[in-house]
């Protein structure tokens, strides 16, 4: 099922020519269910991505407008997240296969595939906040910052200044 999958996100570098190239990738429930360690339960979107090749590399431009089901942080319920964001990565062609950054990769310039699932199920990762909170939650957790009080007491402070009665007794010692 996995391969099966991907296939759709394969662009056949050799049938391009130089210039710019526009594709449309559709995210569903089981293109995110073949990355491993995945944080969305399921998604349902689109990917765009305009390419623009040239003899030495391709700038890859993408947009995506996903809608993927979480699971709170807070109150472990699922609830439904709206991500969208526009990312941009150069590949270059070289000798060799490597990520040199975040930004730029290098591809085998015999390479007639280039899969691009793996850059869009990352910047859908990315997305992602790191604190899962439910959107009924967020204002509540956010009051329960602003509004809870913890300045010390005059209570707290004469506590604090009294003296343990043990070290009272030492202090009628004198030599």
């Amino acid at each position: 099922m996995k391969a099966s999958v991907l296939k759709s996100f394969e662009i056949n570098l050799a049938r391009l020519e130089n210039g710019t190239h526009d594709f449309q990738f559709e995210l569903v429930p089981d293109f995110f269910e073949t990355f491993e360690n995945n944080l969305v339960e399921e998604g349902f979107g689109k990917a765009s991505l305009v390419m623009d090749k040239s003899e030495s590399m391709m700038a890859l431009n993408f947009t995506i407008e996903v809608d993927v089901l979480l699971i709170c942080d807070v109150s472990s319920e699922s609830y439904r997240e709206s991500l969208t964001c526009q990312k941009k990565h150069i590949v270059k062609f070289g000798l060799t296969s490597e990520e040199l950054s975040d930004e730029i990769s290098t591809i085998d310039m015999g390479m007639q595939i280039l899969n691009v699932s793996g850059y869009i199920y990352e910047f859908v990762s990315l997305e992602i906040p790191m604190k899962k909170v439910h959107p009924r939650l967020r204002g509540q957790e956010r009051a329960d910052l602003v509004y809870k009080d913890e300045t010390p007491s005059f209570n707290d402070q004469k506590q604090k200044n009294k003296i343990d009665p043990r070290w009272e007794v030492l202090k009628k010692i004198k030599l």
